[in-house]
């Protein structure tokens, strides 16, 4: 690395994440500056004005497609420096001879930012995940495109819409509406406990409860196809009784075809498979 691109790298990254961190930048001209392209919601359109800003995250990549390195920081503000969550997080985006743009998104717990290329641009996307916290494990996914340094929200996957209804003999029927497709969930092994809760007696149907299937407690970047290309990979969790009774995963692929997210494969399994396959990593390429 030569001389200049070391002080370049040191005075961007201070610049970027100073402004960020000490209030310097108003981010609330800036985020109104480019709404129309990014809408965040209306409570995001300006950080707090106490609180503790920390760096999560930072990555030098092309973001924009001008050919040179973006100082990529995901930087999240605390109001309690105790707490693992943070109360809003932001991505800025600072290239050489470029403005600096800021999304402003919302807070979570255990933010991570990725790069793949998921609409087939030739340039990678950002990609930020975060938990929301509480016992539902959901998660908030974000991918933003920085093409010619304008950012613009890529929409999410909605989750699968799954009809599903206990049946006698301690089965689950599960049917995913977009495909059409069914599926049969065996719970015999928790039979004891469906019985005493009064929804079983001697394997039949005696009272009934709604089956719920979550929104997304996983929504992962993968190269299914290993061409280079990220697809998403959904998981949704099935419930019982219980919040804490899980009864099985509805598993999806989707893949980014004409602008906008197709449904490449869907499935109800009773165990979530722990090996997945791994997005590229651009990382790997330093």
């Amino acid at each position: 690395m030569s001389r200049f691109r070391k002080f370049f790298t040191i005075s961007l990254r201070a610049a970027a994440v100073g402004m960020l961190l000490s209030g310097a930048l108003s981010f609330s001209g800036l985020a109104e500056a480019f709404t129309q392209t990014v809408p965040p919601p209306p409570s995001q359109l300006a950080p707090p004005q106490s609180g503790q800003g920390q760096l999560i995250q930072t990555r030098e990549i092309d973001v924009t497609g001008d050919g040179k390195l973006d100082m990529v920081s995901l930087v999240g503000l605390k109001s309690d420096l105790n707490s693992p969550y943070y109360d809003k997080l932001f991505i800025s985006v600072t290239g050489q001879g470029q403005a600096q743009v800021v999304i402003p998104l919302e807070g979570g717990y255990n933010p991570k930012m990725d790069f793949c290329d998921f609409i087939h641009d030739k340039l990678p996307q950002i990609y930020v995940t975060s938990d929301t916290g509480g016992s539902g494990g959901f998660t908030s996914n974000y991918i933003y495109s920085l093409k010619n340094n304008v950012p613009t929200a890529i929409p999410m996957p909605e989750p699968l819409h799954v009809k599903a209804t206990f049946k006698n003999n301690y089965k689950v029927k599960m049917k995913i509406e977009e495909t059409g497709k069914s599926f049969t969930l065996d719970i015999a092994d928790r039979k004891e406990a469906y019985e005493q809760f009064g929804i079983y007696n001697q394997g039949k149907i005696v009272k009934p409860i709604i089956v719920n299937v979550d929104a997304y407690s996983l929504l992962k970047p993968v190269d299914v196809d290993r061409d280079g290309f990220c697809e998403l990979k959904g998981v949704q969790r099935i419930t019982g009784i219980a919040n804490a009774d899980t009864l099985g995963y509805v598993t999806s692929v989707w893949k980014w075809h004409k602008g906008q997210w197709k449904l490449k494969e869907a499935a109800v399994t009773q165990t979530l498979a722990t090996s997945m396959v791994r997005a590229p990593s651009l990382e790997d390429e330093d």
